[in-house]
């Protein structure tokens, strides 16, 4: 992350005037509303029985793969953000 970004994150984390406030929930919508939501390949887990499967199979996965450990990681974070319908990180550097 550049400096900037990090000097902004930094005031939306540690800041709590109300005007701050303010600001941070207008950048946190504004992030949902323009962030990308792709639909799931996956069936939409119908419990937390569900969700667990899942990531026990991914864990499992992880054994086999170990070499892979940080393309593991990606893949689980990517699979559980399309699982739970949450916006989509664009791809970094």
């Amino acid at each position: 992350m550049s400096e900037l970004h990090e000097i902004v994150k930094d005031l939306l984390e540690k800041e709590m005037s109300p005007d701050m406030m303010e600001i941070k929930k207008q950048i946190l919508r504004r992030i949902a509303s323009e962030s990308d939501v792709k639909p799931s390949r996956i069936n939409a887990p119908m419990n937390i029985t569900e969700v667990g499967g899942y990531i026990n199979l991914l864990r499992k996965l992880e054994k086999e793969q170990q070499q892979q450990n940080a393309a593991y990681t990606r893949m689980l974070e990517q699979t559980l953000t399309s699982i739970l319908g949450l916006p989509v990180q664009p791809p970094t550097g």
